[in-house]
């Protein structure tokens, strides 16, 4: 007993989602609502059954008393999800098709598109136009826990079940009356929080009964980087001797803090002409500029006066309202019918900050904002003036709506005593409509600089006195000279409001049926069969081209020729599309028992289960899994599984609309260099991801140490045909078409009149080129005693619970002979996130009476600063982390029904996150959140509420 409460204390004290084991050992004290379910990863129902794929239960009720926000941010505390994606952790997003603005879980950070959403062993409609499901819009009020399948289960649920499942279960008889009432708020005063949900339950007659919830939930986020200290100092990586290119072996990357752009300024640096070197001070006068301290980047200083990016939003707010309803009648014992409906809204708003690129004006001698000292010291020249401007960032903001719904209805029953079926149809709408407000036009702003006095003596735009004025009615002079000087006229004529929006629409018509059909030697012989229709459109709309070429026709100072004004917009837009498909499916699953009873052998049996799709846009799909269960001797359980899974490509993959830039390349094939258009959009020739998921593992829980449970599970993906995004434009890729001799995938990237002349165009677009593996063991454990057992004068009980993961390598390869990239136990790569290779929850709670204490440790393990073996760093590895978060429940009556009061400490340390801002951010300072992927953000975070059911 000794050895085991050390064991088990040297853990880290153990995890908050216990884990599936009284599931797999049969143990009804221990999980009772589990005595006869489908277990997720199976359609086959089976009293104490087991599917050998690896399960963990999270119940609602641990969820709750460590993180109240929401399920999927308790869940994004366990090790097996890495890098999911919510606005807590990613901070402002772009005008661009965004899986923002929610909660998007990734199992192992294999990709947001290989993890199956179910509700009820149901796949849950996608509320993005990026297929992927924010978990927020679901019922949270009336999930009772939730399953999380850590392996392959495509052969049983169809496509995106790569690297797991992640199941809510409804408690689809609660019975009664439950609301919840709490507020948040970090140490400093900000991302303010509140929730607020009600929901009942109850009969209708003998035979129906009905459950329903409201929820609301808001936060209002963080609103600038400069609230945290760590992003505020601006860090940056500058290269450690300036020879060689940047984080080259001769010239790895160094982090630096304080960095600016020394080309730019916020009021506007002049960079030619007699005002060389000098800048215009906030109020517009002209005055010194300190470049600051030269680095060995180009344009890139320490301190100074420099520009950078600012007035990002580290968090952004979010408002989610949902609700849901579901009534079911019970026909006869063996038919029972059932209607659900679930309406979601999620609005997001972003700051858009100031990612443009620095401005280059022109600015001649009549302009005039200038002074009359200014105009005598220029003269007839003119000059260039550079300008970072924070208040078009300010006023720039993203406002995101999602609105979700979905119908379910379907009829439930049993024949032959043991045969269960089930037949459904689902249908599922999702509307994002995003609108980037105050939208920077280009032509209007050149035009809107370039000024003059008219007859009359009025500060007028030159074009309106022009031939070409009518193209630019409206047309209002602005100040371009120092800081908040734009007119609300000027701002008027250079900003509009550009929106898309997105409707995705599905359609799932499925059957299944699952019994024993005989039994064998070793007992019952069970089959699954399913049979399942899907179609699905995507359908989007835009008030503006994003293939429209700007024109500056008729502005003398114009930007011609540059390439960050390719587009007429500053802040990206959306473009028209439409896309729809459909699938047909059907699949057979069975599990076989070999051995029952006997010496070494209590059960042995084998599974097996085969799935055939067939997609309108490519094809055919086959998915298959086998496996094995064995159990030698009461206290183990031995499990293995092989399987095939598919990712198959969204609509938007296929169908995303085109949009087009100008960009610069070397071209190695034809030896000449120029500017050629980069065309992005959706590729409708792809096929589904074929992955092949290997998982073996043990469960133990020893008879001589009641309720210690513990299992371990190794497993292995491997993907040879991953989607990518392939740039015909880099010159890798160009190297790659030459040196395979123009028979690598990559080619086609390049559109070439011939084999050997300068591309015509080329294409940015997802093809089946990347490879993607990885593999690691998940640890999970749990035990709880009276302290008594230990010290007859101990009060209380004692429950221990850990969940380990350790993956050691997530290796991805974008296209044949690229740089393979390690992401595992590393901060980060060029456009791949990394994430801690170990990684633990471990949660002790202490119960005595009323009062339950629960401490939450979560560790991430140390991060090198790259997997990438062609860059190179000066900076030391990113240390191991440590959170530690701590709650406190009061249970009490409120006029005789049970309540619970509740206070949760989160970063109860505030533990401040790793430094980690990329290895682009010289190139832009400021532009991003510096830090490692999956840290927290916010710091201290307090959460207080009450709890009550009736």
């Amino acid at each position: 007993m000794k050895f085991v409460t050390a064991l088990c204390g040297s853990v880290c004290l153990l995890a908050i989602a216990s884990p599936v084991l009284a599931e797999q050992t049969g143990d009804p004290a221990a999980s009772p609502e589990l005595d006869a379910v489908v277990i997720t990863g199976s359609r086959i129902v089976r009293d104490g059954y087991t599917a050998p794929t690896p399960v963990t239960v999270a119940p609602i009720e641990q969820l709750q008393q460590t993180t109240p926000s929401s399920i999927p941010d308790g869940l994004n505390k366990l090790p097996q999800f890495s890098f999911s994606t919510s606005t807590a952790a990613n901070g402002s997003v772009g005008g661009a098709p965004s899986v923002y603005g929610g909660n998007f879980l990734n199992l192992r950070g294999f990709g947001l598109p290989r993890t199956l959403i179910l509700m009820d062993s149901r796949r849950v409609p996608s509320t993005s136009i990026n297929g992927l499901v924010d978990v927020n819009t679901l019922p949270q009020m009336l999930i009772q826990r939730v399953d999380v399948v850590t392996g392959g289960a495509s052969a049983v649920y169809g496509s995106d079940a790569v690297t797991g499942v992640v199941n809510f279960v409804l408690d689809k008889h609660f019975d009664g009356l439950k609301a919840v009432v709490q507020g948040g708020t970090s140490s400093v005063g900000d991302a303010n929080s509140y929730r607020i949900g009600i929901a009942g339950g109850g009969s209708v007659t003998d035979r129906g009964h009905l459950i329903w919830s409201v929820e609301r939930y808001q936060n209002d986020g963080v609103r600038r980087h400069q609230d945290r200290p760590w992003a505020a100092s601006i860090p940056a990586y500058i290269g450690a001797t300036g020879t060689g290119p940047l984080g080259s072996a001769s010239n790895p990357y160094v982090l630096a803090q304080n960095v600016r752009l020394s080309n730019t300024s916020f009021g506007g640096l002049a960079t030619s002409g007699p005002f060389k070197g000098q800048q215009f001070l906030p109020d517009g006068s002209l005055g010194a500029f300190n470049p600051g301290t030269p680095t060995t980047v180009p344009n890139v200083a320490i301190g100074g006066d420099g520009g950078y990016y600012s007035d990002l939003n580290m968090t952004s707010p979010v408002v989610t309202n949902q609700a849901f309803g579901r009534f079911e009648y019970e026909f006869t014992n063996a038919l029972l019918g059932y209607a659900q409906f679930g309406l979601a809204e999620t609005q997001l708003l972003g700051q858009h900050g100031s990612s443009m690129a620095p401005l280059l004006f022109t600015i001649t001698n009549d302009n005039p904002f200038l002074t009359a000292a200014e105009r005598g010291q220029l003269g007839t020249q003119s000059f260039t003036l550079s300008r970072l401007s924070p208040e078009m960032a300010d006023d720039a903001t993203l406002t995101q709506t999602t609105d979700a719904l979905n119908f379910t209805t379907g009829l439930t029953g049993s024949v032959f005593s043991d045969f269960n079926w089930d037949t459904y149809y689902t249908h599922g709408e999702a509307r994002v409509r995003s609108t980037t407000n105050n939208n920077v036009n280009y032509p209007n702003l050149y035009a809107a600089v370039d000024t003059v006095r008219n007859a009359g003596g009025d500060i007028v735009c030159r074009v309106s006195t022009t031939a070409s004025a009518a193209a630019y009615a409206g047309c209002a002079p602005l100040d371009p000279f120092g800081v908040g000087n734009i007119s609300a006229a000027a701002k008027a004529f250079i900003y509009s409001n550009t929106q898309w929006q997105a409707i995705n629409k599905l359609d799932d018509f499925v059957a299944n049926i699952s019994g024993p059909v005989f039994n064998n030697w070793a007992g019952p012989v069970s089959v699954a069969f399913n049979a399942e229709y899907r179609t699905q459109s995507l359908d989007e709309t835009s008030n503006v081209n994003p293939l429209a070429v700007p024109s500056y026709a008729g502005i003398q100072n114009s930007p011609k020729g540059s390439a960050p004004l390719a587009s007429v917009w500053a802040y990206s837009v959306q473009g028209a599309s439409h896309g729809h498909g459909h699938v047909w499916e059907t699949s057979g699953e069975t599990v076989f028992p070999l051995l029952a009873d006997l010496p070494l052998a209590k059960v042995l049996e084998v599974t097996g289960a085969v799935r055939y799709t067939d997609y309108s846009s490519s094809g055919a799909a086959h998915t298959w899994k086998y496996g094995v269960n064995y159990q030698p001797i009461n206290d183990l359980r031995i499990r293995w599984t092989e399987s095939q899974d598919i990712r198959a490509p969204t609509l938007n993959d296929l169908y995303a609309p085109q949009a087009i830039a100008n960009i610069f390349i070397s071209d190695p094939i034809s030896g000449q260099s120029g500017q050629v258009q980069s065309v992005t959009g959706g590729n409708s020739k792809l096929v589904p991801e074929v992955a092949r998921t290997t998982t073996v593992g043990f469960i133990y829980s020893p008879a001589f140490v009641p309720r210690l449970r513990m299992s371990v599970d190794y497993y292995r993906i491997n993907i040879v045909n991953a989607l990518s995004s392939v740039n015909g434009g880099q010159t890798a890729v160009l190297l790659e078409c030459l040196n395979s001799g123009g028979i690598s995938p990559v080619c086609a990237a390049a559109i070439r009149a011939t084999p050997t002349s300068f591309p015509t165009y080329v294409t940015n677009l997802t093809i089946n080129a990347a490879q993607a593996y990885t593999h690691g063991v998940d640890v999970e454990a749990s035990y709880n005693f009276d302290l008594a057992q230990v010290n007859h004068s101990l009060p209380g009980h004692l429950d221990l619970r850990m969940l380990y993961a350790y993956q050691p390598d997530m290796k991805t390869r974008a296209y044949p002979n690229a740089v393979l990239v390690q992401s595992a136990g590393v901060a980060g790569n060029s456009g791949v996130v990394g994430f801690a290779a170990q990684r633990v929850t471990a949660d002790t709670a202490y119960s005595l009476g009323p009062v339950t204490i629960n401490w939450q440790v979560r560790y991430s393990g140390k991060l090198a600063l790259t997997g990438n073996p062609t860059q190179y760093f000066a900076s030391p590895p990113l240390p191991a982390i440590f959170y530690h978060d701590v709650s406190l429940d009061y249970a009490f009556k409120a006029a005789g029904h049970p309540a619970h009061m509740f206070l949760t400490v989160d970063n109860l340390l505030d533990q401040a996150p790793r430094i980690w801002p990329g290895t682009n951010s010289s190139a832009a300072p400021g532009s991003s959140v510096p830090t490692a992927a999956g840290d927290d953000l916010v710091g201290r975070y307090f959460t207080a509420g009450v709890r009550m059911k009736y």
